[in-house]
């Protein structure tokens, strides 16, 4: 399930991914993409319209390095790609994902960035697009 989701990912196939989830999933990040504050979604509902924006400015690709499930409960580590499509700007590196089953389905996935990292590439990226719009 967690293969197919990030392979959906990398086709660019939201509701592909999301089939790989229950209705009421909960996705938690500790990195937010524009104050680097934790944040959680919760619903397909929620999910779907954040996901659909990731994809509007950028390409992304993710892959399971690593991959180990015990009680219902799967730890991975992804290799990730983004490349904002504007400014060119790439963010590439590791993250962590903690995964919880009900059924066949993902009900709840966490995800640990280097939130330092990200915040600071979606930082350049604001700036340089504010530069390129004030001119």
């Amino acid at each position: 399930m967690l293969e197919t989701a990030h392979g959906a990912w990398c086709d660019r196939d939201v509701e592909r991914l999301l089939d790989q989830y229950v209705e009421d999933c909960t996705y938690w990040c500790n990195a937010g993409v524009v104050d680097g504050e934790p944040f959680t979604l919760t619903g397909k509902q929620a999910f779907r319209p954040f996901l659909h924006s990731i994809l509007l400015v950028a390409d992304s690709r993710s892959v399971i390095e690593l991959f180990q499930f015990k009680d219902g409960i799967a730890r991975a580590q992804i290799s990730a790609y983004v490349r904002h499509r504007r400014t060119g700007h790439v963010l590439a590196g590791l993250y962590r994902q903690v995964v919880t089953y009900r059924g066949n389905r993902i009900w709840r996935i966490e995800e640990y960035h280097d939130a330092a990292k990200m915040n600071a590439f979606w930082r350049l990226v604001a700036s340089e697009e504010a530069a390129v719009e004030s001119k």
